[in-house]
């Protein structure tokens, strides 16, 4: 076993894996967008859990003093989230694992760091725009793309700006989730491998119980615990997450990554970053474990069959 490597399932080539992976992000949006919508309210209104969802009660699920329980559908629109998701999740592994196999040679930390930033950067191009639609339109209740775009460009002062509204928190949120996982993931399948010195009994009693399973279960569970770590001990995830979703609603409000971070720290302090983290983490650990999951499971499966 190559220990430097990133453990992901690559007999299948990199274009599976990024088809897979594409399948596991559009399942991971229709099962779990609510959360989602969630987290952009709660970060909206820089607001607790139980503010959060009050607000998503009274403007979606009552009119005129009335329940309307189908308002429930508006949290998945508008449907260019699916488009993010989808792309997002089936660029994420593969591009991380093409730039880390060239980047090797700077060791298998650093390298894994400079990779994880390059294919960041690869993700914020090809989905910052469509996350920024997503957040504006669908907390704004736009129906329009043009007139979403229109807002965003007039805000921000030329057309690449508007349509990439909040692409430096998405960078800070997405490469500081990707290194942490990417490291757990990979420190985690090691020690499954080769149980480290000096390891407490209770983490030795656990990687007994992960051998014990089926190789493509025990890949998933340890997903599951890389998600949590890397989600829960990453303040610059939730920071970054936070930046990006106000700079996107309120672009006229928050024109620059600089001045939405001064803000939040003024008017709320430290606990003002990580709003949503609840709803967030739920959300970011539920749904990778799903999208990755499906991406390793569907992998294998079709490597099998090429065998």
């Amino acid at each position: 076993m190559d220990r430097d490597a990133l453990p992901f399932p690559l007999a299948a080539g990199y274009a599976t894996l990024a088809m897979n992976g594409a399948k596991g992000g559009a399942t991971k949006y229709l099962c779990l967008q609510y959360l989602n919508y969630a987290r952009w309210t709660s970060q909206q209104f820089s607001c607790n859990l139980p503010r959060s969802l009050q607000i998503m009660t009274s403007l979606h699920l009552k009119s005129n003093g009335r329940w309307t329980p189908l308002g429930f559908l508006k949290f998945w629109r508008p449907a260019v989230t699916l488009l993010n998701e989808t792309v997002h999740w089936g660029i994420k592994v593969p591009l991380a694992m093409a730039f880390y196999q060239e980047l090797r040679g700077l060791g298998p930390h650093g390298g894994l760091a400079v990779a994880t930033a390059m294919s960041t950067a690869g993700e914020v191009v090809l989905t910052g725009w469509s996350e920024r639609f997503g957040v504006h339109m669908g907390l704004n209740q736009i129906t329009s793309y043009r007139d979403s775009f229109k807002i965003a460009r007039e805000a921000r002062g030329n057309a690449l700006s508007g349509a990439w509204a909040g692409a430096g928190g998405l960078w800070v949120r997405n490469f500081s989730w990707n290194l942490t996982f990417f490291e757990w993931k990979r420190l985690l399948h090691n020690a499954v491998d080769k149980t480290p010195a000096n390891a407490p009994q209770w983490f030795q009693t656990h990687l007994d119980w992960l051998r014990s399973l089926e190789k493509k279960n025990q890949a998933n569970v340890l997903t599951f615990e890389a998600a949590t770590l890397g989600t829960y001990l990453t303040f610059f995830n939730m920071a970054g997450d936070n930046i990006k979703t106000k700079m996107q609603v309120n672009p006229q409000r928050y024109p620059s990554f600089r001045s939405t971070a001064y803000e939040i720290w003024s008017q709320h302090g430290l606990l003002g970053f990580t709003r949503g983290s609840l709803f967030k983490g739920i959300y970011l650990i539920l749904g990778s474990t799903l999208a990755i999951g499906i991406q390793e499971r569907l992998t294998e499966i079709m490597a099998a069959l090429l065998r």
